[in-house]
């Protein structure tokens, strides 16, 4: 509430959206320090800073979505539930960031927000996703939608998965309050999709989904 109108107005007057991502990059920044959180970062030498991603990370907490977005780094679009887009000056900020709303109710308007989003990912925005399409209640990987993957293989551009540890604890559902704790983010090779056609969708699913569980299992033996 208090650093969205000041971004909306850098943004206005700039013409363009990346002053509000500085100013959410940091506030978060600050928000997760003076709440106790302490992020661990691994594999951003597998990361090239010039190319397009589709981020794909698992999800555990209410918390996740700012914390991957701040250590990502990025001007990211993300594909964001449409109720988001109502609330004030959250969702002036939503559009302004050029997210894209996504009504999950109604499947031909879910259908065209992936559409507009692998447009826009072709176009060279990067983009982050929770492909389970919910938190997972215990930790472990949920199965996978198949959306993200016809939105990477229609842009043509590679998935790079994030495997996330230590934050359920952080923010339990249902709770505002923020946890002191130590959060792990790994950076997973990336899984080309040139050539692939919307017919490998599911083959291009259970294989990122085979590379995250692993990445899950060893990121819980390291801690």
């Amino acid at each position: 509430m208090l650093v969205g109108p000041v971004g909306l107005v850098a943004a206005w007057v700039s013409g363009c959206p990346k002053p509000l991502f500085r100013l959410a990059f940091l506030s978060v920044r600050f928000i997760l320090r003076v709440a106790g959180v302490r992020v661990i970062v691994r594999g951003t030498e597998r990361i090239d800073s010039g190319q397009t991603y589709l981020f794909m990370s698992n999800h555990q907490s209410n918390i996740d979505p700012p914390l991957v977005f701040a250590t990502i780094d990025r001007e990211i679009r993300v594909l964001a539930k449409a109720e988001l887009f109502r609330l004030p000056v959250f969702g002036s900020v939503l559009r302004t960031a050029r997210f894209i709303p996504v009504h999950r109710g109604d499947r031909a308007r879910a259908i065209a927000a992936v559409d507009k989003a692998a447009a826009a990912l072709g176009e060279g925005n990067d983009f982050l996703v929770f492909p389970e399409g919910t938190r997972s209640p215990d930790g472990r990987l949920l199965p996978l939608k198949k959306g993200p993957f016809v939105m990477a293989i229609k842009a043509q551009v590679p998935i790079a998965p994030i495997v996330l540890q230590g934050t359920r604890r952080m923010m339990r559902k249902g709770s505002l309050r923020i946890n002191p704790g130590v959060a792990t983010i790994e950076f997973l090779e990336p899984v080309p999709t040139t050539g692939l056609g919307f017919e490998d969708r599911g083959a291009l699913r259970d294989r990122v989904h085979r590379l995250m569980a692993a990445g899950l299992e060893s990121s819980t033996e390291l801690r």
